[in-house]
């Protein structure tokens, strides 16, 4: 990465730098500002081997590069040169190791005590319950064929 970035970054700071000496500047000395930050917040992804970072900032620079230059706020020639510099960066940071993926998530989901780990009076009381259970089912069962053989009668009666 220094490979390019070092021989790169001061030149372009020094044109951003130099770009608001003249009369007419050729960048408005706050998007020059502006830009000399995009270039320091790619020199400081890339420092850190950050590649998505520094993938973001280089997006960041360029997208500001376009909408100064799209306002008049930039001389083209001046956003064709920083452009040029930051593709010769965005092609060094394409050679970088992208990150590692996040580790897996491991879920503990608890489990029921086994029936083993239960004295006889728990058990007994579990099994109650059950019986419990099923008993209240049937009768609920039941009660639903009472209705339905109800209906069914008043609609033999109705004539339906």
């Amino acid at each position: 990465m220094k490979r390019f970035l070092l021989p790169i970054v001061p030149p372009v700071l020094a044109l951003l730098a130099a770009c608001g000496s003249e009369q007419q500047p050729a960048v408005d000395p706050q998007v020059r500002q502006q830009l000399i930050a995009g270039v320091e917040s790619v020199k400081a992804a890339a420092t850190r081997h950050d590649r998505p970072a520094a993938e973001a900032a280089l997006a960041d620079l360029t997208r500001s590069i376009a909408a100064a230059q799209a306002q008049g706020r930039m001389d083209p020639a001046n956003a064709g040169t920083v452009l040029e510099a930051a593709d010769r960066v965005a092609e060094d940071v394409r050679t970088m190791d992208p990150p590692a993926p996040p580790p897996p998530v491991t879920v503990t989901v608890p489990t029921p005590a086994p029936q083993e780990n239960m004295d006889e009076e728990q058990q007994e009381q579990e099994e109650e319950k059950q019986k419990d259970k099923q008993d209240w089912l049937e009768e609920l069962r039941k009660r639903i064929e009472e209705q339905r053989k109800q209906r069914m009668e008043e609609r033999e009666k109705t004539g339906q």
